[in-house]
C-alpha cells in the first residue's frame, strides 16, 4: 500500500491517471462478460464459512470468474469449489465481495478462480491485455481513512462499482478492512457512519484455504472400480484424484461415512488391487439418477 498523508498535487494526478486508464480498460474488459445461466455447484469447506454444498446458477461469467446466485451466507475472501454441472469441470474460487446489497431479494456475490489454469466455463475467452497485471486504483481504508494505490481485478472493479467496498490487508490498522474509492464521486453510494468498517474476524486463512484445496486435486479421468458395503460394484471414471482420495459419479447407492472398496486405475482382467475408503461427500446430480461421491482413502 502506498500512503498518501501529505503527498503532492502530482502525486494525485498521477495516481486519478492511472484511475482512469484502469476505468478505460475495464470497459474494454466488458466485453468478455458473457450474461450466460449456468448450472453449478458450490461447495465450502472452511471452519470459518463452514461446510455446504448448494446447487444454484451463474449470472455473467468472464475468463476470471462469474458472477452467481447463492443462498448460503459467505463472506469476501472465503474460498468455495464451484463445480460446472454442464461439463463437471470444477476449480476453487475466492468469493470477491457482494453485488447486491444484504436488503436485496437474491443474493448475488463475484468470485474470482484461483486455479488460472482451469478453464471451468468451456468458453475461450480472449487472452488478457497485456496492461491488465498493472491496473491500480485509488482506495480508501474505511477504518483510518489512509489511502493507496492498489492493483485490482475486473471483478473488484464490479464489485466497487456495485457495493461500493473491497477487502483489503490495511498496514495502518493492523488488520483486513474495507476499502473504497478514494474519490467520493466514485463510490456508488454513500457509506454511512453505521456501515462496518472491517469484515468479522476469521478463524482461517484464506491462504491457507487455498493452499490446501489447490495442491489436493488434479482433474484426471481414471479408470475406476468401487464397491459399497452391499457388495454392490460400479466402473466408473474419476472426475478428480489426490493423493488423499477421488470424486467419481456413480449410479449405486451409497451413505455418507459409509466405507467402499476402490480400484483404481482399474483394468478390466488385470490384478486388483484393494483400497478401502470413506464416504466424505455425496452430491445428487441433475440427470439419470447420479450422485457425485468423494472418498477418503482410509490408510
Amino acid at each position: 500500500m502506498i500512503g498518501l498523508a501529505g503527498s503532492g498535487r502530482s502525486s494525485r494526478d498521477s495516481f486519478e491517471g492511472g484511475f482512469f486508464k484502469l476505468m478505460a480498460e475495464a470497459e474494454q474488459r466488458r466485453t468478455e462478460r458473457i450474461q450466460l445461466r449456468i448450472p453449478i455447484r458450490v461447495v465450502a469447506f472452511s471452519e470459518a464459512t463452514g461446510e455446504f454444498s448448494e446447487d444454484t446458477h451463474t449470472l455473467v461469467v468472464n475468463r476470471a470468474g462469474a458472477r452467481i446466485a447463492l443462498n448460503r451466507n459467505v463472506m469476501a475472501d472465503d474460498v468455495v469449489r464451484i463445480i460446472n454441472l454442464e461439463n463437471y469441470r470444477e476449480a476453487d474460487f475466492r468469493v470477491v465481495g457482494p453485488l447486491r446489497l444484504a436488503d436485496a431479494p437474491v443474493a448475488e456475490w463475484g468470485v474470482e478462480c484461483v486455479e488460472t489454469d482451469r478453464n471451468v466455463w468451456g468458453i475461450d475467452f480472449p487472452p488478457p491485455l497485456a496492461s491488465e497485471a498493472e491496473a491500480a486504483a485509488l482506495l480508501e481504508c474505511r477504518a483510518c481513512h489512509s489511502q493507496g494505490l492498489w492493483p485490482v481485478t475486473l471483478m473488484e472493479v464490479e464489485v466497487l462499482d456495485s457495493t461500493g467496498v473491497v477487502t483489503r490487508a490495511c498496514d495502518s490498522c493492523g488488520k483486513t478492512t474495507y476499502w473504497t474509492y478514494a474519490d467520493a464521486t466514485r463510490r456508488p453510494r454513500e457509506l454511512s457512519p453505521s456501515d462496518p468498517v472491517a469484515p468479522p474476524k476469521r478463524e482461517v486463512k484464506v491462504k491457507e484455504q487455498v493452499e490446501k484445496r489447490a495442491e489436493k486435486r488434479l482433474a484426471l479421468k481414471l479408470p475406476i472400480l468401487v464397491r459399497n458395503q452391499k457388495g454392490v460394484e460400479e466402473i466408473a471414471k474419476t472426475e478428480n484424484v489426490s493423493k488423499h482420495g477421488v470424486a467419481v459419479s456413480l449410479a449405486i447407492e451409497i451413505a455418507v461415512g459409509e466405507t467402499v472398496d476402490i480400484v483404481c486405475p482399474y483394468t478390466r482382467g488385470g490384478e486388483k488391487i484393494w483400497q478401502k475408503a470413506e464416504t466424505r461427500q455425496r452430491g445428487a446430480l441433475p440427470f439419470g439418477g447420479m450422485r457425485l461421491y468423494g472418498f477418503h482413502y482410509i490408510r
